[in-house]
C-alpha cells in the first residue's frame, strides 16, 4: 500500500491522542443504517465510485471507512449482511499494517525535520493518488480504494486535483472522503459523491460501550458521554485524556466564585504543551458545552453538563455573554497565531471575574 509516511515510525494526523487508530478498530457503535446502505450498493453491482462520510469528529466516520475498505478488498464478513470482518482476517491485518497494495491513504503528511504535521494536504500527494490508479492493480482482486482522511484538510489546489479524479474515475475504484464540515468542500466535489451521514449515537449506548470496555470510572464516563455530542470516538478520547481535559474542566468549574488564578494558569500552561494539541481542542469543546449548560441551568434550573454545576450565582444573560466570549476567543486563536498560554489564561480569568 502507498501512504504518506511510515505509520510505525511517525505520528499519524488521523489518530486522536490516547486512542487506537480507526483502522485497528473492528467494531462500530451504531450506524447500522449507513452500513446497510453501503452493503445494498455492493450487492446491486452498481457501486457509486465516491462516498462522502459526513458527521462530527469522533462519530465513527473513519472506522466505517476502513470497514468498507476491508469488505471491498476481499475481507470475509462473519455475516453476509454485515461489515464485521474479524481482526484475524488476512485483509484486516494488511489494512491495519498499511501493506495492502490496493489501498491508498491520503492524509496530512508529517515533516520529520520540523517535527510537525502540514496544515493541509498538498497537491503533490493527490498526484500520487492519480499515479496509483493509473498503474496496474498491485493485488489480486478487482477493486482499489482511496481513503481521504480528511477531505476538510485539502487545500484548493488539492480539491481541484481530487475533482478531476472524481470526474473521470478509473473503473473498479472507490473513493471514501471523510468530512466533518462538508459545506467547506467544493460543491462540485459534493455533487459527485454519494453522501452518507452518520447520526449521533444515543448516550446510553455510548455509556454502556465505555463501561463494557472498562474505560474509566462511572463519574468520568458520565462526564465524557455528556460532552461527547453523541460521538463514541470523542467520548473515548475524553476518557483517555481525562487528566488533561475532564479534570481540568471539573477543577475550573468547581473553583468558580473563588479567587483562583493559580487554577487558571495551571490549566492554561498544561493545555499549551505541544503534546496536548488534541486535548486542547477537546477542552475547548468541553468548556463550550459546560458554559452553555450553566446558562440553561441559570434559566431553567435544569443542568445537563458534566460533573456538578458551578456554585456561583449568575444570571442567564451573564452566562450567555461568557459563552459568546469563549467562542469569539476560540475563533481568534484559530485565525491568528496567538500565545496559547496567555489566550487561555485570559479567557478563564475573564469568565471567573464576570459579574
Amino acid at each position: 500500500m502507498r501512504t504518506i509516511e511510515n505509520a510505525e515510525a511517525l505520528p499519524e494526523a488521523d489518530r486522536a491522542d490516547g486512542c487506537p487508530h480507526p483502522r485497528g478498530v473492528y467494531s462500530l457503535l451504531g450506524h447500522e443504517t449507513a452500513e446497510a446502505r453501503f452493503l445494498k450498493a455492493m450487492r446491486s453491482g452498481r457501486m457509486h465510485h465516491a462516498w462522502l462520510l459526513i458527521g462530527p469528529k469522533g462519530i465513527g466516520k473513519a472506522t466505517l471507512a476502513y470497514r468498507m475498505a476491508r469488505k471491498l478488498l476481499g475481507g470475509q464478513s462473519l455475516l453476509s449482511t454485515s461489515l464485521d470482518i474479524p481482526e484475524s482476517d488476512e485483509i484486516s491485518q494488511r489494512v491495519e499494517a498499511l501493506t495492502h497494495g490496493n489501498l491508498f491513504l491520503l492524509r496530512r503528511p508529517y515533516d520529520a525535520k520540523l517535527k510537525r504535521f502540514r496544515q493541509d494536504i498538498p497537491v503533490d500527494r493527490v498526484r500520487e493518488v492519480s499515479g496509483f490508479f493509473q498503474e496496474t492493480a498491485a493485488e489480486t482482486g478487482t477493486w482499489r480504494v482511496c481513503i481521504i482522511d480528511s477531505a476538510d484538510e485539502l487545500n484548493r489546489n488539492s480539491e481541484n486535483a481530487i475533482l478531476k479524479l472524481l470526474e473521470e474515475p478509473p473503473s473498479k475504484t472507490l473513493f471514501i472522503l471523510i468530512s466533518s464540515a462538508p459545506g467547506r468542500l467544493l460543491p462540485t466535489i459534493r455533487s459527485r459523491c454519494m453522501a452518507l451521514e452518520l447520526r449521533a449515537v444515543p448516550d446510553d449506548q455510548i455509556a454502556a460501550w465505555l463501561s463494557e470496555h472498562g474505560r474509566g470510572s462511572h463519574d468520568l464516563i458520565d462526564a465524557a458521554v455528556r460532552l461527547s455530542r453523541g460521538a463514541p470516538g470523542k467520548a473515548l478520547a475524553l476518557v483517555q485524556n481525562a487528566d488533561v481535559v475532564l479534570r481540568s474542566i471539573s477543577d475550573y468549574v468547581q473553583s468558580l466564585g473563588q479567587t483562583a488564578s493559580d487554577v487558571d494558569m495551571s490549566i492554561a500552561k498544561r493545555l499549551a504543551e505541544k503534546r496536548n494539541v488534541i486535548s486542547r481542542e477537546l477542552f475547548w469543546d468541553g468548556l463550550d458545552d459546560t458554559i452553555h449548560a450553566l446558562a440553561i441551568h441559570a434559566a431553567t434550573g435544569q443542568y445537563f453538563g458534566p460533573f456538578s454545576p458551578a456554585n456561583v450565582k449568575r444570571s442567564p444573560k451573564i452566562w450567555q455573554a461568557n459563552h459568546a466570549r469563549l467562542r469569539d476567543v476560540r475563533r481568534a486563536e484559530a485565525a491568528i497565531n496567538l500565545d496559547k498560554t496567555a489566550t487561555m489564561f485570559e479567557l478563564l480569568s475573564s469568565i471567573r471575574d464576570a459579574s
